[in-house]
């Protein structure tokens, strides 16, 4: 039997409203995965060098960890320092250059010493095209008038008072060379296409001391254009301390260096010089000369020692290196050669402006740089390289510089950084890295341990690029009480690190995160610091943080994050206040346990979206059941019969009247019939 035409009606509208209700399911479920509940950071795209784009320094590179290029994150933004401007092949090979002049002068000195040739009076080297001019030993230091004097051809005084210096200087071991002026100094090393200069300490003493007011000034010279040399594609004069002391105070350093590290405008690195003994040996075999022809013969008939003996006579043999049993004897070390020596350095009251490194130091124990400034250089500010010990830089500033402002690289222990300031940096603010020098066999046989013991307090990383301060590996690392404004993020800790306390920062409107502990991180302390402002506040991915009385307003996502294998995380009593999906962001997060978790997020207003409410509740399994419910209660509502009521089956044969009688008066008549009659 056919269903009647209004059942049918009502089945056809049945049947529209579900497809028009799956349909919008499937729409809302396709919106609310484009709305996230979180705002997790963006992957940019990998880092490419384009062809013939300018790449960087060698001496430049940042840290990095395996597996990630260029040191950059995999959640990072490709932030890199700014192109070089040099010519990079050109400027290597003037590096290289460099280090065979200095070479050069190590050997002479040392063929000097075995073919008894007096060489205690300073003497000149024709190294290549130009001249060294060697400052030798004395306890007299050496003064302008002496090098007026020891050099009248290629150290002249020019009109304004200033000095023109046009040939190399090389101040050797036990010798001083000083500087100094209390009415000020204008020092200007010769750098042009025609050649340029460099002074260099190879273990002495290099004294540049100004007075308030009346700085020493040192800066590259174009003798063409009568100004700075502005250009590094055919070098540029430079300052390098290979061991020894060096003292600046009161003193500006300007449009120094090129390309390395070594020759990046003020360098302080150990000694990196050839071993000796091959230096010795050599000069042994090229001595001449009477005497020299003597002492080989008298070698050649001296009593040989018994058979099976070994001759110990003292030499740079290998041999001699051989001992009897029995007693040691006391180790002879050759005081006024040593094999390898650190630099150490004070510089107070120095400003530093446009070199290509602002200041390099590798190899160096005991540095002092106080009120100092290292500004707008081609690479970075101030670069602790390898090996830098008990370093303290306090009240000093790196701004406006092509790549970080301040940079603790690899093998870098006991580092104290006190209010420092480090602005509008084209990178970071300052990078710490404490990964080790390997991560297996090497050609070095690097150790595989970890550096650290640096800290940063007191300290202002305003406007930068990238990141305030970048903590990449390392142990025992301190990031407290310092002003983090404006940055990409305020600190980020990643790499491994392990022991770091982040403690009593304040973080002020970060474009992303304010705190972000990621990537393998351990014993870590978050605490006590005021996060205002950007996306989210304390992001932890993959490590192990203490998230605790932190004070966290104004972001405009999650006030903290967590994602991954986050297990030993903790995050209480931290005080949370903003808009956003949610105060603590927890669903990406694999094996976290909330429950104990004490925060006030009193004042944080939820802002999700409807459509993201409702995908909570509507999963596709539960949205189809509730559906078919749906519908199955609508059809049986609108498809079930009326029930008809029932009635006497002759009720149109009952009687008009009950044949009781009725008066007339009891009739009611109209009162417009009444009128009418």
């Amino acid at each position: 039997m056919n269903a009647p035409p209004k059942r049918r009606k009502l089945l056809r509208a049945a049947t529209v409203v579900g497809v028009l209700g799956v349909a919008g399911l499937v729409w809302m479920q396709s919106t609310a995965a484009g709305t996230t509940e979180s705002t997790p950071t963006p992957t940019p795209k990998p880092s490419t060098v384009k062809p013939g784009s300018t790449p960087t320094p060698p001496d430049a590179t940042q840290p990095t960890v395996a597996g990630e290029a260029k040191g950059e994150a995999k959640d990072d933004k490709t932030i890199d320092r700014l192109p070089y401007p040099g010519d990079p092949e050109t400027e290597a090979a003037y590096v290289a250059d460099e280090d065979r002049r200095l070479v050069e002068v190590r050997t002479v000195d040392s063929l000097a010493r075995w073919s008894k040739t007096s060489l205690s009076s300073p003497y000149r080297i024709a190294t290549g095209s130009a001249y060294t001019l060697v400052l030798t030993p004395r306890r007299e230091v050496y003064t302008i008038k002496d090098l007026l004097g020891l050099a009248p051809q290629t150290f002249i005084r020019q009109p304004d008072g200033g000095y023109l210096l046009s040939e190399h200087v090389v101040i050797q071991n036990g010798a001083t060379l000083n500087l100094a002026s209390s009415g000020g100094l204008n020092l200007r090393l010769a750098s042009d296409q025609n050649g340029f200069v460099s002074i260099v300490n190879y273990g002495g003493v290099l004294n540049v001391q100004g007075a308030n007011g009346r700085p020493v000034k040192i800066s590259s010279w174009n003798r063409d254009t009568d100004g700075a040399d502005t250009l590094t594609n055919d070098g540029r004069a430079y300052l390098r301390s290979l061991g020894g002391q060096v003292r600046f105070r009161y003193a500006e350093l300007s449009d120094l260096g090129f390309w390395s590290g070594r020759t990046g405008g003020l360098s302080l690195t150990g000694t990196d010089r050839p071993n000796s003994g091959s230096l010795d040996k050599l000069g042994e075999t090229m001595r001449v000369g009477k005497r020299a022809a003597k002492e080989r013969e008298a070698a050649k008939g001296a009593k040989k020692p018994e058979t099976g003996g070994i001759d110990l006579r003292a030499g740079k043999n290998s041999l001699s290196q051989v001992l009897p049993a029995g007693k040691l004897p006391l180790p002879e070390v050759d005081i006024a050669d040593p094999e390898y020596s650190y630099v150490s350095a004070l510089i107070q009251n120095t400003t530093v402006k446009r070199n290509a490194f602002g200041l390099f130091a590798a190899s160096a124990n005991g540095l002092d740089i106080r009120d100092s400034k290292f500004d707008d250089s081609l690479v970075d500010g101030l670069v602790m390289h390898r090996y830098v010990t008990n370093a303290v830089v306090d009240s000093s500033s790196a701004d406006g510089n092509a790549g970080d402002g301040f940079v603790l690289s690899r093998a870098t222990t006991g580092i104290v950084l006190s209010e420092i300031e480090a602005n509008g940096n084209h990178r970071n603010g300052l990078t710490m890295s404490g990964l080790p020098l390997a991560d297996g066999p090497s050609a070095t046989g690097s150790s595989l341990g970890s550096y650290g013991n640096n800290t940063v307090s007191n300290s202002k990383l305003a406007n930068n690029a990238r990141y305030g301060v970048e903590v990449i590996g390392g142990t025992n690392i301190g990031v407290n009480a310092n002003d983090l404004q404006g940055n990409d993020m305020g600190v980020v800790v990643r790499g491994g690190a392990e022991d770091v306390s982040v403690v009593g920062n304040r973080v002020t409107e970060p474009i992303r995160q304010g705190i972000a502990i990621r990537d393998g991180v351990s014993k870590s302390v978050v605490t006590g610091n005021i996060v205002t402002g950007g996306s989210t506040s304390v992001y932890v991915r993959d490590s192990a943080a203490t998230v605790q009385r932190n004070t966290l307003s104004d972001a405009d996502s999650h006030a903290i994050s967590l994602v991954g294998a986050v297990s030993a995380t903790k995050v209480t009593e931290n005080t949370i206040s903003g808009r956003g999906p949610s105060a603590i962001d927890a669903k990406r997060a694999s094996d976290v346990n909330m429950q104990r978790w004490n925060n006030d997020e009193d004042h944080w207003h939820d802002t999700t979206p409807f459509v993201v409410t409702l995908k909570r509740f509507l999963q596709p399994l539960t949205a189809m059941w509730l559906f078919l419910a749906a519908l199955l209660i609508f059809t049986a509502a609108r498809g079930s019969r009326r029930v008809r009521r029932i009635v006497h089956p002759y009720a149109d044969k009952a009687p008009v009247t009950d044949g009781r009688t009725v008066s007339a008066a009891s009739v009611p008549v109209p009162d417009d019939h009444l009128g009418a009659r």
